[in-house]
């Protein structure tokens, strides 16, 4: 992945670079003899420079979805077997054991997600009402990853595992 970059940096960098001296030669060359033939070929480069771009941009994030998910997935199931355990019939999870698994989680956790979601994290961490905050990292996480959200709230997320959510 690491040298794919580089490769795509580096044409990038030569497009850019192509594209301004064509501009300066331009400009002090051929603009009175072919304006509109310049103006093509420049309109050209920079469709596929910025084509480009975006095609990185979209790899990178494909690239680490992956990662993202794992980690997602680490998270959820961590309180759902913290909350539901019992339910499940799952042996309950003691508090030593939850902040353990929290505390491994966060490396990965400032290395792969969003800043949303991280500024979520952080939120649930220290907020006040924690289940309302852990509603809206549920939902970042799903933005993340690629869903919409639609008519999605953190108390109809919540709702799915939580009984009573209209008393929140």
């Amino acid at each position: 992945m690491r040298s794919e970059t580089n490769w795509q940096s580096l044409g990038i960098g030569i497009i850019a670079i192509l594209i301004f001296c064509l501009t300066i030669w331009a400009l002090f060359h051929e603009l009175t003899q072919a304006p509109w033939q310049f103006i093509t070929v420049l309109v050209a480069l920079l469709g596929a420079l910025i084509t480009f771009a975006g095609n990185l941009q979209i790899q990178i994030r494909n690239d680490q979805k992956g990662k993202k998910v794992e980690i997602y997935d680490k998270v959820i199931n961590l309180f759902f077997d913290s909350i539901l355990g019992d339910k499940l019939g799952k042996e309950t999870k003691t508090q030593e054991e939850i902040v353990k698994s929290l505390s491994s989680m966060i490396p990965d956790l400032i290395l792969w997600a969003s800043d949303d979601v991280l500024n979520l994290y952080i939120e649930f961490r220290t907020g006040n009402n924690q289940i309302l905050s852990f509603g809206k990292l549920l939902l970042a996480m799903r933005k993340d990853l690629g869903h919409q959200n639609n008519g999605m709230s953190e108390k109809s997320v919540l709702g799915t595992f939580v009984n009573d959510i209209e008393n929140l």
